[in-house]
């Protein structure tokens, strides 16, 4: 049976399955947009099969699950023998732990700092709603002190989670390019190790797919 992932290619979290189905080279599957503008996400019968009304939401026969990096793990794992190799070997217990801390520090150092920077900056704008400059600054204050941690640690190694291109540097792609949309790329081009991450990942041929 085909894949079917309902989402929005614009959709940030919707693009970090997007671009694990291309890294594993997974052909067979179709993207069902949904319309947001009318709320359709919000109600049945979308909310039959996800309760909390967001995307993307994945179809594989009979199973179904959401949360975009639940679902980027199970295609890396579905598919490992084909494509980029996203995780560790299945039963290498050290490099799952290692995969899981690095997986934590993007969801919590990361992501939280970035979804207020986002909101305030970009969503909210775009919305017409009202935005918060104070909490906008305050966070994208707290993101840089992290960032500086981040060039750190890729100066010892040469993406998200070692030296090998992974399913951690996928989570983060995303998130990226668009701080870099709301006039927060500087973030990136003053951190040297970030910047060179940066260009290694924005120019894989996957991103390149789903960025234009």
């Amino acid at each position: 049976m085909v894949l079917r992932l309902t989402g929005l290619p614009q959709s940030l979290c919707t693009q970090r399955t997007l671009l694990t189905l291309l890294e594993k080279e997974v052909k067979d599957f179709e993207l069902i947009p949904i319309d947001w503008s009318t709320g359709e996400h919000k109600r049945p019968p979308y909310t039959d099969r996800h309760p909390f009304g967001v995307i993307p939401f994945l179809e594989d026969d009979d199973f179904r699950v959401f949360e975009s990096r639940a679902i980027a793990r199970y295609l890396a794992v579905k598919y490992e023998n084909q494509g980029t190799a996203l995780v560790p070997a299945a039963g290498d217990t050290k490099s799952w732990a290692l995969f899981d801390q690095w997986a934590s520090v993007e969801y919590c150092n990361f992501h939280p700092l970035v979804y207020e920077v986002l909101t305030h900056k970009l969503w909210n704008p775009f919305k017409g709603l009202p935005s918060n400059e104070s909490i906008a600054e305050d966070n994208t204050v707290r993101l840089a002190a992290n960032l500086d941690i981040y060039n750190k640690i890729l100066g010892q190694q040469q993406y998200m989670a070692g030296d090998e291109f992974s399913l951690i540097d996928i989570f983060y792609m995303p998130a990226v390019n668009m701080l870099i949309q709301a006039g927060q790329g500087h973030l990136f081009e003053e951190r040297p190790n970030l910047k060179a991450w940066w260009g290694k990942v924005s120019d894989r041929s996957s991103w390149k797919k789903i960025s234009t």
